[in-house]
């Protein structure tokens, strides 16, 4: 049923993204025939190429956001109604919206790549070198890391950065959730009130408490502190995750 809830999801999502994904596309290919003997003195390719780079930009904030308001779209307001009456379980909600978002923004960035190498397309570049340019960074990148604090820290990273991603959808789900629990109609503005407020807050929290715990922890080693960082992402995740599950279970209020 989640993959369905998902298929769902992504055919929604991309109705919307799909807009701005083709004008990117459609961009690359002027902006790469605008450069068709391009001696600089022209400033149409520039202003292409502005529109482009916003293009791109505005493909992701559009494939990362669709995801997060159809969390709030399809369970909180009336369209709630029909969803929470199919034969699912809230986890399986949150999981579909949660997968699917995270889905939308990784095709989104696929097509961003394909956009690049369509800016490609008839230049002296060998799509290989490329590769194996980027390959070499990388490997600089993370031989540079393991020899200044070890390969452990390189899996620390990563496993970092993977937590963190389904814990910033979890924390705009949580905001929203809340906010819906008002009884006034104009919810939005609640949310988007608690979501300021919420991040002020934690901006305190973060320089009185976070900041001096990390920093005495890395002055015992690097590994403690990120593994702190760790715990702390996967508790804030699961957090999230529950308090979710339980307002979407009992607290709905579909008065939008």
């Amino acid at each position: 049923m989640v993959a369905k809830l998902i298929k769902h999801e992504l055919y929604r999502i991309s109705r919307v993204a799909a807009i701005p994904a083709a004008a990117m596309l459609a961009l690359a290919i002027i902006f790469r025939i605008s450069l068709i003997n391009y001696s600089g003195e022209v400033a149409l390719p520039v202003i292409i190429g502005i529109f482009y780079g916003v293009a791109v930009l505005g493909t992701l904030l559009v494939c990362a956001w669709v995801g997060i308001s159809r969390f709030y779209t399809t369970l909180f307001t009336r369209e709630g109604y029909m969803t929470l009456s199919l034969p699912v379980t809230a986890d399986q909600l949150i999981i579909s919206k949660l997968l699917s978002s995270i889905v939308a923004v990784i095709c989104g960035f696929m097509v961003c790549m394909l956009s690049l190498f369509i800016l490609m397309i008839g230049q002296q570049v060998n799509l290989n070198v490329v590769f194996d340019e980027i390959f070499s960074v990388l490997s600089q990148f993370f031989n540079s890391y393991s020899e200044a604090f070890g390969g452990l820290y390189i899996f620390e990273s990563v496993l970092l950065g993977i937590i963190s991603v389904p814990q910033s959808l979890l924390l705009f789900y949580l905001v929203m959730s809340i906010g819906q629990l008002a009884t006034v109609k104009n919810r939005t503005v609640i949310t988007v009130v608690i979501y300021f407020a919420a991040a002020f807050v934690w901006s305190i929290i973060n320089e009185i408490v976070c900041i001096p715990v990390l920093n005495a922890a890395a002055e015992v080693s690097i590994h403690l502190m990120m593994w702190i960082r760790i715990i702390f992402a996967a508790a804030v995740t699961v957090g999230s995750y529950f308090i979710v599950r339980h307002i979407i279970k009992n607290k709905v209020n579909l008065i939008a």
